[in-house]
């Protein structure tokens, strides 16, 4: 019988001379230690493969641990009915499991069910956490490459028809998808609503919520809800309503009237937009906005970096 061993580290950062040692103090020589530089679950492990290749009948297969072998449970089963078929062993040192005798084969299965478990938890718990963050207006992923005033200055350049996506790509240093990704054309006369992303202050009154990021109804929140938004001259007969999501949620929808006589502007160029006093219903918002597709309490996660866009009806 000949023992062989095989270790596993996930990075080349990681160091697996305890995992060798481990092996070596089990009985394993060095010449017989085989050793992968992979993920946990990375289905291309070349040594493990090449050493399962080359074991036949009688001899030993040692790990320091069941997660150093396999990428699965079902792989761990897979793995363990082949061993078993061919007359390898199979020793895992620091569970104390050898699959020699009767108590050694059922403790492997129990860990193996048990490790799964263990890993659907993880599993699921980071999923929980990333939409929670997604509801508060927080995600992962790489910084984006344009600021919330980047794109606005880049919309209304591009508003302005002054200027073609690859001058504006050239004067913020991005690509031209890049700029295409972020730019919603109005050239073709199709219609549009503004999309607002907030984060909603935490109130007391839960019912007050909905109503308003403000904390106040009426004639505050509609003061707000109203300025000051960097929309173009060029796109303002255009903007048929502004869609209001609060921590992930759809929480109102303005009409707005295009009549240029009623916008204002500030100093900056920025609209007063005339907003209706009361926000649509579900029933106003499926007249007046046939092609929209949102509702009140839809759920409409924010990406980061993005304050405000523009959805083509």
């Amino acid at each position: 019988m000949t023992a062989y061993g095989y270790a596993r580290v996930s990075t080349a950062d990681q160091n697996p001379d305890h995992q060798i040692d481990a092996l070596m103090r089990a009985g394993v020589e060095r010449e017989h230690i085989y050793l992968d530089t992979a993920s946990g679950a990375k289905a291309s492990r070349p040594r493990l493969d090449e050493l399962l290749a080359g074991l036949g009948e009688g001899d030993m297969l040692k790990i320091t641990r069941l997660d150093r072998l396999s990428r699965s449970v079902q792989h761990l089963i897979n793995l363990g009915a082949d061993l078993r078929a061919r007359g390898v062993g199979l020793h895992v040192i620091e569970q104390g499991i050898d699959t020699a005798t009767m108590e050694g084969r059922a403790m492997f299965g129990m860990l193996a069910v048990l490790a799964e478990l263990q890993r659907e938890l993880i599993v699921s718990n980071t999923n929980d956490g990333l939409a929670a963050a997604r509801a508060r207006g927080r995600v992962g992923g790489r910084r984006p490459k344009l600021s919330q005033r980047q794109l606005d200055q880049a919309q209304r350049m591009y508003d302005s028809g002054e200027h073609t996506v690859e001058e504006i790509a050239d004067t913020f240093n991005v690509s031209r998808p890049t700029m295409y990704r972020h730019l919603a054309a109005h050239h073709d006369g199709r219609d549009c609503v503004l999309v607002v992303y907030r984060n909603a202050k935490a109130k007391a009154d839960a019912s007050n919520r909905r109503m308003g990021e403000t904390g106040q109804g009426g004639d505050v929140q509609l003061e707000a809800d109203r300025k000051w938004w960097p929309i173009a001259p060029a796109r303002r007969p255009r903007v048929k309503a502004i869609v209001y999501v609060a921590d992930g949620t759809v929480v109102r929808v303005r009409s707005v009237d295009p009549d240029p006589s009623k916008w204002r502007e500030d100093d900056r160029g920025y609209a007063d937009v005339p907003v209706s006093r009361k926000p649509l219903d579900d029933l106003q918002i499926a007249e007046q906005l046939p092609t929209l597709g949102i509702r009140n309490g839809d759920q409409r996660p924010h990406v980061r970096g993005k304050l405000r866009e523009y959805m083509v009806l």
